[in-house]
């Protein structure tokens, strides 16, 4: 049966993997079948296919966005983490996730309140219902933070459109107004939006922008989910016993 590839799961590994990108040794920091995050020392272009290896495990990858690592995993290792995609999947990768998840290394991440956030770097505008034009901020598989001049309520819910390219062609999805408020610069709102249904959608769009250099992962966002990871993995580690 085919796998509904929407809800493949990701696994932050603790403690991370060691692995090589075309030789040059890496960490990976979380793993699923269709791809991952990688701490390495030096940066890696996106759009750029590495060859990655993982113990045994060696697979083609795509560079989807590379940036300084400020999450600081080992106090030894200072360099950059970059997003990979797997050119195709792996039941290597799938077996590996599921021994490591069950020794108590691998947590998932769950997707409902942990889909990346990516702020994006070049102008992308388009329109919301009425409200038009208008500038996505930011963007995920399941959202938009959009920035117009004019407020919009909230429950409102109207198609989002935009293009990223001709190929792609335009993106419309359906989306409803979770909140609304000025922007921090003062002359303009800040409109958060809630997208169900368009996440494969909307993947795609972020994988092109990303390797365009057009949008970067959210750190403070990747942050705070790690470290919920971090946590969640410490409070389920079984006490020591003194002998």
């Amino acid at each position: 049966m085919r796998k509904e590839q929407r809800t493949v799961p990701r696994y932050f590994l603790d403690p991370t993997l060691a692995g090589t990108s075309n030789g040059r040794p890496v960490r990976v920091v979380d793993l699923g079948v269709k791809g991952g995050r990688l701490e390495l020392a030096s940066p890696i272009e996106p759009g750029t296919v590495i060859d990655l290896a993982i113990g045994t495990i060696h697979l083609k990858a795509t560079v989807l966005w590379c940036q300084v690592d400020a999450l600081n995993f080992a106090a030894d290792y200072d360099g950059y983490l970059a997003g990979v995609a797997f050119n195709e999947p792996s039941d290597a990768v799938e077996q590996l996730v599921q021994d490591l998840h069950s020794l108590g290394r691998a947590v998932r991440i769950e997707e409902l309140r942990s889909h990346d956030r990516y702020r994006i770097t070049a102008p992308l505008t388009g329109s919301f219902g009425d409200f038009a034009p208008i500038s996505i901020v930011d963007i995920s598989v399941r959202g938009a933070r959009l920035a117009t001049i004019r407020r919009i309520g909230t429950g409102y819910t109207r198609v989002l459109r935009f293009q990223v390219d001709d190929a792609m062609g335009p993106i419309e999805v359906t989306a409803k107004v979770a909140w609304c408020r000025p922007s921090p610069m003062g002359r303009e709102f800040h409109v958060g939006l809630e997208i169900d249904g368009a996440q494969e959608k909307l993947r795609e769009a972020i994988q092109l922008l990303c390797t365009r250099n057009e949008a970067r992962i959210d750190m403070d966002s990747l942050r705070r989910k790690f470290d919920a990871m971090r946590l969640a993995s410490r409070l389920t580690e079984k006490p020591k016993v003194a002998v």
